[in-house]
């Protein structure tokens, strides 16, 4: 029988606990600098906006292949095999890092030409050069980040991530204060210097969980063990990697194409959607924290063969991230004329903020379905076919009808919120019936290499 990992013991509430304040810490990030850029002008604030999917789209690249490789130790630990989960925490590792150096050289030379092909006003666009030039660093300090969240999480140890969630917030917050206040006779440097906060207060936070990884877990890494594993490791990671690196790719590109879109119907409509978009980021405070203790846990439970107890654990999970996710989204809508009283004076923008507010709302718990349930399919293996569907209805559907509602039908920005409504609700369902239909218990690491093993006797 194998082994009760520290993370079961824990289970989902004690898992989730932690996770819940480190992301309610991460996800308040980019609200907060939404906050004081706006302080500093609408384009400031539109132009970091109008750059936020591009820069997911590259650190989706690097989650992709760190949760993959969490994925794949999670199952070898649920065996009760912590040599082989720790070789390949040493291959995923090698690997982000390499990806990371590679983003980040490819964000500072394409950004100018990505800024151009969206279409953005002037002003707007070299303010959004600038941050990019700054912000793409990045993506090097997400490689870190990334690795040691995951380590962190697999050893059932997620409090460190909080803490070292605290350290990014407070010096974030700091950061900010200083350079658009001029705090402490510092100089005023608006969108440079937001770009700037946000990178220093990250790695402050990448230090901690560093710490914690090295000295209070103890991780022990041998490289005779890592290169043993490497090309096993590599290949299970890249089955899993890929078809989590598809969707959410789709979904960022899918971002700017929409931000384009906003941003032809006037500063101020890219301005209103980049607004109710990073205010109902916190929306996903709840989602994205049981997903992640979730997939730890299904993982585990996966990689025992214990079935039925992921199931369940996958019931438990979604019930919880629905009703905390709603009860989110529910009071953000109550407060909507006051959070965009916060962020603008422009009477369009302030006009626009109890429907931009209800469209978000709707489209919310497909969204929280969706996370969930997609999340942990790719993180058992059985993620190609939700990464196919997912995308190609995507653009063939959701984006197609985003285009007709805006311009066509003339409903102009709401249009493109409302397409998102028909975009997460008809993937929900696609992802919940996979679910059901149960071929993860046959994609995980485990069943695969049971069967390459019987079909090498044979």
């Amino acid at each position: 029988m194998s082994e009760i990992t520290a993370a079961q013991q824990k289970g989902l509430w004690g898992m989730s606990r932690p996770m819940l304040v480190e992301q309610s810490l991460q996800f308040s990030v980019p609200l907060l600098d939404t906050f004081f850029l706006s302080r500093v002008s609408d384009s400031a604030a539109s132009a970091a906006g109008a750059m936020t999917p591009v820069l997911f789209f590259c650190g989706n690249m690097l989650w992709a292949t760190i949760f993959a490789g969490a994925g794949v130790a999670s199952q070898r630990l649920g065996a009760g095999n912590r040599e082989r989960a720790n070789a390949t925490i040493g291959t995923y590792s090698m690997w982000a890092l390499l990806i990371g150096l590679l983003l980040t050289g490819l964000l500072s030379w394409a950004a100018p030409y990505v800024t151009k092909l969206m279409g953005l006003p002037s002003e707007v666009q070299l303010n959004a050069n600038l941050y990019m030039s700054i912000m793409c660093w990045l993506m090097v300090v997400w490689s870190f980040k990334g690795i040691f969240q995951s380590v962190l999480n697999l050893y059932g140890k997620p409090q460190w991530n909080m803490y070292a969630n605290i350290v990014y917030f407070i010096a974030n917050v700091v950061g900010n204060a200083v350079v658009i206040y001029g705090l402490f006779g510092f100089p005023k440097m608006g969108i440079e210097g937001v770009a700037w906060a946000s990178v220093i207060g990250s790695s402050m936070g990448v230090i901690v969980s560093g710490l914690a990884v090295f000295l209070r877990l103890k991780l022990e890494l041998h490289w005779q063990q890592i290169k043993q594993e490497f090309n096993n490791a590599s290949k299970h990671i890249g089955r899993i990697a890929v078809p989590n690196m598809m969707e959410p790719l789709s979904f960022d590109i899918n971002m700017t194409v929409l931000n384009a879109m906003a941003a032809s119907l006037g500063a101020a409509a890219l301005a209103a959607k980049v607004y109710t978009f990073n205010t109902f980021m916190l929306g996903l405070i709840t989602s994205v924290a049981l997903r992640m203790a979730t997939e730890v846990l299904i993982c585990q439970k996966v990689g025992a063969n214990q079935y039925e107890q992921a199931m369940q654990q996958m019931k438990q999970s979604l019930k919880v991230a629905l009703w905390g996710s709603g009860a989110v989204v529910v009071v953000l809508f109550a407060l909507h004329q006051p959070i965009m009283d916060m962020y603008s004076d422009n009477e369009v923008v302030l006009a626009s903020a109890v429907w931009m507010f209800l469209l978000a709302a709707l489209s919310e718990p497909p969204r929280t379905i969706n996370i969930m349930v997609g999340g942990v399919l790719r993180a058992t293996g059985d993620g190609f076919l939700i990464s196919v569907i997912g995308p190609l209805f995507t653009w063939l559907v959701a984006l197609p009808a985003a285009y007709f509602m805006a311009f066509i039908l003339g409903w102009g920005v709401y249009g493109i919120m409302a397409s998102a409504i028909l975009d997460e609700g008809v993937r929900a369902a696609f992802y919940w019936y996979r679910w059901q239909q149960g071929h993860w218990q046959h994609s995980h690491v485990g069943a695969r290499e049971l069967r390459k093993a019987a079909n090498n006797k044979s």
